[in-house]
């Protein structure tokens, strides 16, 4: 609950609400293959760069939920990464 409540904190993005243990974030100020790009290669975080999902409009990732150590790094990766 903590992980998805401070991804719904983020500048720069917008969480839309899921049921799953992922979060499907859409990305105001950047594409999703470049946050994706920043994170993989200079944080070592993966998330899925859903450009290529059909019905969504947008630039959109998604970022699971992992263990809390795992999910403080993907926190402090993406406030660095998108804001």
């Amino acid at each position: 609950l903590m992980f998805f409540n401070s991804l719904n904190e983020l500048k720069n993005c917008r969480m839309v609400p899921s049921k799953a243990n992922f979060a499907l974030l859409e990305l105001k100020t950047k594409t999703s293959s470049d946050v994706f790009t920043e994170l993989i290669y200079h944080h070592g975080v993966y998330v899925r760069d859903c450009s290529d999902k059909i019905g969504l409009n947008g630039e959109f990732i998604r970022v699971a939920s992992r263990t809390f150590e795992e999910n403080l790094t993907i926190l402090q990766a993406l406030k660095q990464v998108i804001g």
